[in-house]
């Protein structure tokens, strides 16, 4: 995977589990963005779940199989879903390392679509803010959506009875 380098692109970047209403109202934000600066909506997800690796004796319920989620995030207007997989190496680099490594120089990224709640690198310590400090690339942070229940999210997916 470090020889991959598409054209530059605008990257959506999360774990999607469920592809919910939260999740699309991201894409739906990354898609406007892609439609504006005329490039590729490009997806970034991790397999497995980084929770699995990270805390491997806590069980872990996927909402949908790699397969449905690519079709799915594929149906939501991404030209292309990259499965990153998520081992102790990557979860050990340093956040300017995934940004130099993937990001910029594996993924040729241009737009960055998060949400606010996004963390990488060692020990989670990459944010939003210490992302849009990059300047290979524009970070657009997108609020998490709520609804009468609070926010929409896979772990409220999976608690629901």
């Amino acid at each position: 995977m470090t020889t991959y380098r598409p054209t530059p692109c605008v990257l959506a970047i999360g774990n999607f589990d469920g592809v919910h209403a939260g999740h699309q109202h991201l894409l739906t934000v990354a898609q406007n963005i892609a439609i504006q600066e005329n490039l590729p909506l490009h997806i970034l997800t991790f397999t497995p779940h980084p929770r699995t690796v990270l805390r491997p004796e806590i069980p872990h319920a996927y909402l949908m199989t790699d397969t449905e989620k690519e079709a799915a995030l594929l149906a939501n207007g991404a030209q292309e879903v990259h499965f990153l997989p998520f081992t102790h190496d990557l979860a050990a680099q340093t956040p300017p390392a995934f940004e130099a490594n993937i990001l910029t120089t594996l993924l040729n990224t241009k737009h960055v679509v998060i949400g606010t709640n996004f963390r990488y690198g060692n020990k989670a310590a990459g944010t939003p803010e210490t992302l849009s400090q990059n300047p290979n690339f524009t970070v657009h942070t997108v609020p998490l959506l709520k609804d009468a229940d609070g926010v929409i999210s896979s772990t409220r997916l999976r608690e629901a009875p």
